[in-house]
């Protein structure tokens, strides 16, 4: 199978940090079939399971009244001179089905690149499945590579902030679940 990440990363350039532009960012359209069940299921009792067990702090999973829900998440972890962290957020407009995701990396040093873009790869692939386009997305998180692809009603988009080389924000929608059932 074609293995996206070194594609991307082979399109983005090389090295860390620094002010990127638009021709940093790698674009691509790719059409694979990945199952829709896979990705269709997300309850209360997942959105707990996202917890890091070391963390006394627990994801919240909030339903409102026209049955719109979301789960949120922020893990902190403590570093020398900076505080690396992961802030989790999904939302779905159906019962069970997610229809948007925001994941904001703030990283500190290299080993906390790692371990954040592991953390967040391990969400996404828990959305999209582990049988999407994207391999070694950890990989591709850590090293701060943007990009934009869509496959199979599903888009993702990874961005460094504007002003902070070291935030970054990985998106994601689903085009499938993005409408109320009648």
């Amino acid at each position: 199978m074609l293995n996206i990440s070194v594609l991307l990363l082979s399109l983005a350039g090389s090295g860390l940090g620094g002010t990127p532009n638009d021709s940093d960012i790698a674009y691509r359209q790719v059409d694979f079939s990945t199952p829709s069940n896979v990705r269709s299921s997300f309850t209360a009792a997942r959105c707990r399971s996202i917890a890091d067990i070391s963390s006394k702090v627990q994801p919240l999973f909030q339903v409102k009244e026209n049955g719109e829900w979301e789960c949120t998440y922020l893990l902190e972890y403590p570093e020398t001179g900076h505080s690396p962290s992961l802030f989790i957020q999904i939302r779905g407009v159906h019962p069970e089905r997610w229809s948007s995701f925001r994941l904001k990396l703030n990283f500190g040093s290299l080993l906390s690149r790692q371990l954040l873009g592991g953390r967040a790869a391990a969400i996404v692939y828990t959305l999209i499945g582990d049988q999407s386009p994207l391999r070694e997305l950890d990989v591709t998180l850590a090293l701060g590579r943007q990009f934009d692809i869509s496959f199979s009603g599903i888009t993702l988009r990874y961005k460094q902030e504007a002003f902070d080389a070291s935030r970054y924000n990985l998106s994601g929608g689903n085009a499938l679940d993005t409408t109320k059932p009648r």
